[in-house]
């Protein structure tokens, strides 16, 4: 039910599970993932890894206290088992844990060499009514980003034309180019956003499959980083 809201991953899903609700769930970030496959000198290179490190916290996950063992895991990694020079010496696994056992520690996780992907470009549309909505959208429920709200874009390509831009504005009005693009890299792909402010009178209606959210009210949706940028530019 929880990776059914829009934003929610495995990771987050599987923290709010174990904290919130007590249930028997893996919260595995990257400070999990460093502990675990230090302790299991796990040789798979992440993120291919990463069913076995999950596996491997669930088999030492205490039924009884599933929040304490989250967070104390995840507190672990973030101030003892760190990416360098960790604090062996204080830590409670430090008797059965491969890694330091053979002197690899720092050489894990493993990882897989990244691909440099190809940039993407596209624009942005931030239309601001003047009692401050602005006009929003929902990403479709699959594929990147999914299910989450955004300000109009265009397509993102690596062959898009920037300009002009202006004849892919979702209304018309008096819209400006910023100063400087917006740039975000996903896993995949870099991508770098024109982004035009568009200004809007109070009883401008949202076009369909769209609506206008209070200034105030921004907090309340699903925005992913990408789009906080967007609007912060």
């Amino acid at each position: 039910a929880l990776r059914a809201l829009p934003g929610i991953g495995a990771y987050t899903a599987g923290a709010v599970a174990a904290i919130a609700f007590d249930r028997p769930a893996a919260a595995v970030d990257g400070n999990v993932e460093r502990v675990m496959t230090r302790l299991f000198a796990i040789e798979d290179a992440l993120p291919g890894a990463r069913p076995q490190v999950r596996d491997k916290v669930l088999a030492l996950l205490p039924h009884d206290r599933p929040g304490d063992f989250a967070q104390g895991l995840m507190d672990l990694g973030a101030t003892i088992c760190t990416p360098r020079n960790p604090a062996c010496g204080l830590c409670p696994w430090r008797e059965p844990c491969r890694a330091r056992i053979e002197g690899t520690q720092e050489s894990f996780p493993r990882k897989a060499p990244k691909k440099a992907g190809i940039t993407r470009y596209g624009a942005a549309f931030v239309l601001i009514r003047a009692d401050r909505a602005i006009l929003l959208r929902t990403r479709p429920a699959k594929g990147l980003l999914g299910g989450m709200a955004e300000v109009p874009t265009s397509e993102w390509r690596a062959d898009f034309v920037r300009a002009p831009v202006e004849k892919l504005t979702p209304l018309k009005a008096a819209w400006r180019k910023t100063p400087e693009p917006v740039t975000h890299v996903f896993t995949h792909f870099p991508l770098e956003l024109s982004v035009l402010v568009g200004r809007a009178s109070a009883a401008t209606q949202a076009p369909k499959g769209m609506r206008f959210t209070p200034e105030d009210g921004l907090g309340a949706e699903p925005l992913p980083s990408l789009t906080l940028k967007v609007v912060e530019a």
